[in-house]
């Protein structure tokens, strides 16, 4: 594993990839068991677990730089450096690729790819900005899925200060509350209309954008520093400690079922109890993982599976919608016309399927694109910090 890596984390990456590829491919296969569709659909939440995850690195991380780094400004200028080379070359690629795809499709004869909405250069500026989760056309139509690379962008912007801000507790309340209630406030002059009730609509702009995604991110943040010696396998549990938690992923995960999916009434409040039940959730997998090092060989395979799925996650989000895609232009007919068993063995296989073929253009991207950018950005980081250290300016 690579070092600074949590094992508990990329299972979780694995499990919220997992969902996202299951729900996307879901609206593919209308002919799906009722209650395999709406466990299918439970999927789209795992972007929030997504949220929370990143959350819990990115404060594990700057954690870390604080101990090595000659101050503030040093940590600050890391991390920004190294959250641009992690996510900008790859995006940068899928937006050619995409691009790419719908001309494609509008030269041949076809319909834009479904993935893609109207958009124009405008759009495709925000994207290479990272304010693209700020606009309703440029939020989600160049990259499809791209909103969520777009809100995390923007949290990072305000990471550092979180961070600093974290160091006293009392400060980091007082933040917490500013920043629910400035997400709050959004909300009501956005799509409320001035109101603190209204609903907000499922896949919609309002849905999508930051003030209703950013608490997860807060909710990430207080797990790192009230669990951080059980994240990071310090400290254990008790088993019954260890099924508490599983019990709370369990409830808070209905929770967001019966808000999101069943009666679709709550979704401005779905992802809060989704960022729940992902803190439960890991906190589970930690415990689970402690107890498993004495080498244990029962579901070794699968643990593989889920640490390779994890660490491939980001690859596989930006490229699984061209899979997706494919199923949908060569298979529409035979999925749209199986019975229910048929529907559902299908359904499986494509899953499947299409974690494979995302994982293997994930592996390639990563060796084509993603080394040599993390080569750079090591190079651009040893400089800094010399700079840093030897009393220079950056």
């Amino acid at each position: 594993m690579e070092k600074g890596r949590v094992a508990a984390l990329d299972v979780g990456r694995a499990l919220a990839i997992v969902g996202v590829v299951a729900v996307h491919l879901s609206f593919q296969f209308p002919n799906l068991p009722h209650s395999v569709t709406l466990l299918a659909r439970m999927g789209q939440y795992g972007v929030q677990l997504f949220f929370v995850i990143s959350a819990i690195t990115i404060f594990m991380t700057l954690e870390a730089d604080h101990e090595r780094c000659a101050g503030a400004r040093h940590v600050t200028v890391r991390f920004y450096i190294k959250r641009f080379f992690r996510i900008a070359p790859m995006y940068y690629a899928a937006i050619a690729v995409y691009g790419l795809i719908s001309y494609g499709a509008t030269q041949s004869g076809y319909e834009r790819a479904w993935v893609l909405g109207a958009h124009g250069a405008t759009d495709i500026l925000l994207n290479v900005l990272f304010l693209h989760a700020l606009s309703p056309t440029a939020i989600n139509n160049v990259v499809p899925g791209g909103w969520s690379i777009g809100v995390e962008m923007l949290f990072y912007l305000i990471a550092p200060l979180l961070f600093f801000v974290a160091m006293n507790r009392l400060r980091l309340l007082i933040a917490t509350v500013l920043l629910l209630a400035l997400s709050l406030f959004a909300l009501s002059i956005g799509d409320c209309r001035g109101t603190f009730v209204c609903h907000v609509s499922n896949n919609s702009f309002s849905y999508f954008w930051p003030p209703v995604q950013g608490p997860c991110f807060i909710i990430g943040m207080w797990a790192w520093y009230a669990f951080r010696s059980h994240l990071t396998g310090a400290s254990s549990v008790t088993r019954r400690t260890a099924w508490l938690f599983f019990s709370l992923a369990s409830v808070f995960a209905l929770a967001t079922a019966a808000l999101g999916v069943w009666l679709a009434k709550a979704h401005e409040l779905a992802p809060i109890f989704a960022a729940c039940s992902a803190v439960a959730f890991l906190l589970f997998v930690c415990s689970r993982r402690h107890d498993a090092r004495g080498g244990e060989p029962r579901g070794a395979l699968i643990r593989r599976c889920a640490d390779a799925l994890g660490r491939e996650s980001y690859g596989i989000y930006l490229w699984h919608f061209v899979c997706v895609y494919a199923t949908l232009h060569f298979f529409e007919g035979v999925f749209g016309q199986s019975d229910r068993k048929t529907s559902l063995v299908l359904f499986i296989a494509t899953v499947l399927a299409v974690l494979a073929a995302s994982y293997a253009f994930s592996r390639v991207s990563d060796r084509m694109i993603q080394g040599r950018a993390t080569r750079l950005s090591r190079s651009i980081l040893a400089h800094v910090d010399r700079r840093f250290h030897g009393g220079g300016r950056v």
